[in-house]
């Protein structure tokens, strides 16, 4: 083989090394853009969730969601509050530390605007509004005035419960329940987890009439 046969050869691996690099770095750059793109997606997804949300509360709830579409656009109550929406219900959950001290069933001050405009919005619905109390697994301190967390989420049910019918919402439509840790939404092994599981739900339930 002669010293230009190698040279060629020498060369054309050279090139084809080259080659793959640049395929490579093309699928690199590709995977990149679909990565930015998904992320763009997912930030739009975000915005436009809570719309959508709303709009599925207008065809399954009927006129009584124009009250509630007006609560979130307007007051805003997404904010400090989860939505949720299923066939039979719409549910709003507010973290314990919203609403309530630990270990307290005593609103918060800086509950209360938040909770006069609920309240006032609630009170021209016709639905069913169930209150829910939650706790986590911790065991109260020897002092608190409840024996255990099922009388602590009790208690705050209840005291969201007296402030709604203070508001004008009519007490045939309220009703309040405390489950205690029993029924949480997360592992309790994590800090994350039992501040989740501390909630309060008020859910508004489909009339079927």
């Amino acid at each position: 083989m002669s010293v230009w046969e190698e040279d060629g050869e020498e060369v054309e691996r050279q090139l084809n090394k080259s080659a793959l690099w640049a395929v490579t770095y093309g699928d690199l750059m590709s995977y990149l853009v679909i990565f930015f793109m998904l992320l763009y997606v997912a930030a739009a997804t975000k915005s436009v969730s809570l719309q959508m949300g709303l709009q599925g509360v207008e065809e399954q709830f009927g006129k009584e969601s124009t009250v509630l579409n007006e609560l979130f656009s307007r007051h805003g109550i997404q904010r400090i509050a989860r939505f949720d929406l299923t066939e039979d219900n719409m549910r709003i959950i507010f973290s314990s530390p919203v609403l309530f001290e630990s270990g307290r069933d005593q609103l918060k001050e800086s509950s209360l605007p938040h909770l006069r405009r609920l309240a006032d919005s609630l009170a021209d619905l016709p639905n069913p509004i169930q209150i829910e109390g939650h706790t986590d697994d911790r065991a109260l301190s020897p002092l608190s005035p409840f024996k255990s967390n099922w009388e602590l989420s009790a208690a705050r049910a209840f005291s969201v419960l007296r402030f709604f019918e203070k508001r004008g919402v009519p007490s045939s439509r309220l009703s309040a329940i405390g489950y205690g840790e029993f029924r949480p939404v997360k592992a309790n092994d994590t800090p994350e987890g039992r501040e989740a599981n501390r909630r309060i739900e008020i859910t508004i339930l489909r009339r079927r009439d």
